[in-house]
């Protein structure tokens, strides 16, 4: 039965399954179903909250931003695995490594292959923004950034206005909540949070 509940909650049956022959079973089924029902409220409640934060109103508006949202994160999980490849292309070695890795992930299974180190080979070469699209947008310092992170335009234009609005939200805003919000190589997240401070864009917490 408590295949059926989510995973937090089943977590509680286990621990709390030892007292069932305290209470009895009733009473502890009761115990097991009111915290169920909690879960699902405090989950409603969230998801409301963030409606209400992105002025939502209503639930048509809500049903079209919950779609413009998963939409939204599979474009950044593209762009994500486009920077991996631009990064790894120069070297043919480490490019199998990461088909081989980018294979294992849409099986569902554990990364078999490590991503290369960059010790013992190489620096990449500076990208070539030249036709990606999202150059325009960028000044000449976040093209020499773009360039020399390996980072296409789109991604970073997205990575920056993610970091800004938090930033505005929180009235600054930490390396370690930098790296929360964009799901990157964490070297490359400090090269963009440094420079999104150099240039005054946001401010440190």
């Amino acid at each position: 039965m408590e295949r059926r509940y989510p995973k937090e909650v089943q977590d509680l049956y286990e621990t709390m399954r030892r007292f069932a022959r305290i209470v009895g079973p009733v009473e502890h089924d009761k115990f097991i179903e009111s915290h169920a029902l909690e879960f699902e409220l405090r989950r409603e409640i969230k998801r409301l909250q963030e409606y209400r934060t992105a002025g939502i109103t209503n639930f048509c508006s809500a049903r079209t931003y919950d779609h413009l949202k998963k939409t939204r994160e599979e474009e950044r999980l593209k762009r994500t695995m486009l920077s991996e490849v631009l990064q790894y292309i120069q070297d043919s070695s480490a490019c199998q490594q990461w088909l081989r890795r980018q294979a294992d992930i849409d099986s569902g299974l554990s990364p078999s292959v490590p991503m290369a180190s960059n010790s013992g080979r190489r620096s990449a070469p500076p990208l070539n923004l030249t036709g990606l699209p999202g150059t325009e947008k960028l000044n000449e310092k976040e093209k020499e950034l773009c360039q020399m992170v390996r980072l296409v335009p789109g991604a970073y234009l997205e990575y920056k206005s993610a970091l800004l609005n938090e930033c505005n939200k929180q009235g600054g805003l930490r390396l370690a909540q930098a790296r929360a919000l964009i799901k990157i190589d964490v070297n490359k997240t400090r090269k963009i949070y440094d420079f999104l401070i150099r240039e005054g864009y946001i401010t440190k917490a």
